[in-house]
């Protein structure tokens, strides 16, 4: 009689030990989580090319001839860890004030090339705000309008220091498209003086508000 109960629960209790030992010898598999900060910024090798385009404001003497002109200007962008470094070739033609006329150029051209870096600061994994600076030089040209040679259709080009500190924030769309805004304060160092027709160390500056498009890869 004692055979005919024990015998069943003694299959249960072999069929539940042999339950738990195939259950330990293969664990649950688990879930693979992303890691959030492989997302946005972090993605890809850390490349971006772009474009910008703004307006850049005469600031002190260099206000006092001349007028607001657009901006153009292209970039390479290298990202490493919180720093984003950059080099760019930028361009903008002042153009003269009216009561200026004939005293300096009708349009006064800058072609700047300059490389920089910045400080990132991550507010979520698609939008950063950062600070840094950019230095390099600048060609400028213009007409020299005192030479009174008919012949000589005379252009002076001169290469001189620049640097210019620079705030901005970017977001990254999921397409990998980067849309910014970056203001900057331009000091240019020249040796010419424009106002007085005079060699020296003339500093004159101007503040530029751009809007930049960057691809990210």
């Amino acid at each position: 009689m004692i055979s005919r109960y024990l015998t069943p629960l003694l299959l249960s209790l072999l069929f539940m030990l042999c339950f738990a030992i195939a259950k330990a010898q293969n664990p649950p598999l688990i879930e693979y989580v992303p890691d959030d900060s492989y997302v946005g910024f972090n993605q890809g090798k850390g490349w971006a090319i772009g474009g910008q385009f703004g307006y850049d404001f005469p600031a002190g003497a260099l206000s006092q001839n001349y007028r607001v002109t657009p901006t153009y200007g292209i970039g390479l962008y290298k990202k490493l860890d919180d720093f984003t470094l950059n080099i760019n070739v930028n361009h903008q033609a002042y153009p003269v004030k009216s009561n200026s006329r004939g005293l300096v150029d009708n349009r006064f051209i800058v072609l700047g090339l300059y490389a920089g870096g910045a400080y990132d600061k991550l507010i979520t994994p698609f939008f950063k705000v950062y600070g840094g600076l950019n230095m390099g030089v600048w060609l400028k040209r213009y007409e020299d309008i005192y030479a009174y040679d008919d012949e000589c259709g005379c252009e002076i080009n001169n290469t001189n220091f620049y640097f210019a500190p620079k705030v901005g924030f970017t977001y990254l769309t999921n397409s990998r498209i980067g849309i910014g805004v970056e203001a900057k304060y331009n000091v240019y160092v020249t040796g010419y003086d424009y106002v007085t027709d005079t060699n020296g160390g003339k500093l004159f500056n101007s503040v530029a508000a751009t809007l930049i498009l960057t691809y990210h890869f």
